[in-house]
């Protein structure tokens, strides 16, 4: 028999042993035992049991390292990565999109992205008086060379071959590249070779290999004109041979993007080469006109140069010469895209590259 608040339940287990011994005994007929029922208490059911408190229903989506890491340590990593990785990212969820948006994360890019032309108190003073003080903005509208990466331009002409039995007038499709490298401190590294990209990304991905390399130039890059920031002029370390004589080598480049803020092409202006002799050039650099200038924007003479159509021959003399061939646009290619880019396609695959 149990007692639970104030009323009486008999149970099967002592009632039914204490029936046995009275049946045993006296023999006499019984009663069914009695069982009453309480009245149902809700909160009852929470006794012994571990309660836990309600969870905030935004922070249950959130992942681990969301969790883990508070917002201005993710700030401070997205501070130090890529700009192209950042973007990639912004795609992963809301808050870290949102996070990406930070202008703290987009002045450190263009500070490490214009170090070359000018002071970082001139950058945030650009940034100021041209995009209304919005680094973000600056950094998509303003022409920059990119660093992660290399700019390759694809150049093929035709060779007339030895007439044989067989064969007869043939012709070769000659295919070379011309890479660049650039760096934020003003320099860059560049090669002309027939080898294709996949091979070379190898090269250009380490200093230690690039410094060993004889066929690699090396130099330093700046603006070629003070107010505008897509035309280039490169100068490469003269080459110097025996007979105390060199050659430097100039070249002016446009600099443009065929989507907002990619700046991935450099197109060909001039490349001209300059002798000189005991370390003095017998002439100034020969800075390509305006009409020049104006000229890389007709696709019809891109074209014609990239075949190398109308190509001036050097009748041993000048100490300039200019060069007219193998002057196709430059096409960036970042690192990871090296191995699967379609400048790696060969001749039996791809004749001409235009670059659009």
């Amino acid at each position: 028999m149990v007692v639970l608040g104030g009323l009486t339940a008999l149970l099967g287990s002592d009632d039914e042993a204490e029936c046995d011994d009275s049946e045993k005994n006296n023999n006499n007929p019984t009663l069914p035992p009695t069982e009453s029922f309480l009245t149902p208490r809700p909160w009852a059911v929470l006794y012994n049991n571990r309660v836990r408190a309600p969870v905030d229903g935004t922070q249950s989506k959130l992942s681990a390292i969301q969790k883990m890491i508070p917002n201005e340590l993710l700030v401070e990593i997205f501070k130090r990565c890529a700009p192209a990785d950042v973007s990639r990212c912004a795609c992963a969820c809301r808050l870290w999109r949102l996070l990406a948006n930070d202008e703290s994360i987009w002045e450190a890019a263009c500070l490490r992205a214009f170090e070359f032309r000018e002071t970082p108190a001139g950058t945030k003073k650009i940034a100021r008086e041209k995009f209304r003080g919005s680094f973000r903005q600056m950094f998509w509208n303003r022409p920059r060379l990119r660093t992660e990466g290399l700019y390759v331009s694809r150049n093929t002409y035709v060779k007339a071959g030895i007439t044989d039995w067989d064969n007869v007038k043939p012709v070769h499709l000659v295919v070379y590249y011309r890479y660049f490298r650039f760096f934020n401190n003003g320099e860059f590294v560049s090669k002309t070779s027939p080898e294709r990209l996949e091979k070379v990304c190898k090269l250009f991905r380490s200093k230690f290999l690039l410094a060993k390399d004889e066929g690699v130039r090396h130099g330093s890059y700046g603006d070629a004109f003070p107010d505008d920031d897509a035309r280039l002029h490169l100068e490469c370390v003269p080459t110097h041979r025996l007979d105390n004589t060199h050659t430097t080598l100039h070249m002016w480049l446009r600099l443009r993007g065929t989507i907002p803020g990619s700046s991935n092409r450099l197109d060909f202006v001039k490349l001209a080469g300059v002798d000189g002799f005991g370390g003095i050039d017998e002439s100034d650099a020969p800075h390509p006109s305006l009409g020049q200038w104006q000229e890389v924007d007709d696709p019809e003479l891109a074209y014609r140069r990239s075949c190398g159509i109308g190509v001036k021959q050097y009748n041993g003399t000048a100490p300039v010469r200019d060069f007219a061939r193998g002057l196709n646009t430059a096409v960036f290619v970042p690192w990871e895209q090296s191995g699967t880019h379609v400048l790696n396609n060969g001749t039996d695959e791809m004749d001409f590259f235009v670059a659009g």
